[in-house]
């Protein structure tokens, strides 16, 4: 049985302020949250940061048009019960690999 995937990130700007987001995958292949992390990580910049419209995370609006940095923070996987998602761990992990 497959699970649904919750990859939790975070904006933090200059002055130190955060904001949290999240995005749901399906998880076709089953993969643990272990593999999964450590793939995740393995392809960020120094193991946690992205710029999110380069994998298919969008932005915040309050980020949009700020001057601060442009990077986004992972934070960490996990199993949900939640709908079923458009997009496939599987895609997402091609996305950042191709960075």
């Amino acid at each position: 049985m497959s699970q649904t995937i919750r990859f939790y990130y975070l904006y933090r700007d200059s002055g130190n302020y955060k904001k949290f987001g999240f995005k749901d995958f399906s998880n076709p292949l089953s993969l643990s949250l272990d593999e999964l992390e450590q793939t995740i990580r393995g392809n960020l910049i120094s193991t946690e940061f992205f710029y999110p419209e380069k994998i298919g995370i969008q932005k915040f609006k309050i980020h949009r048009h700020c001057d601060d940095f442009s990077w986004y923070e992972f934070e960490k996987v996990e199993f949900v019960e939640s709908r079923k998602p458009q997009q496939s761990i599987d895609d997402f992990l091609q996305c950042i690999k191709g960075k």
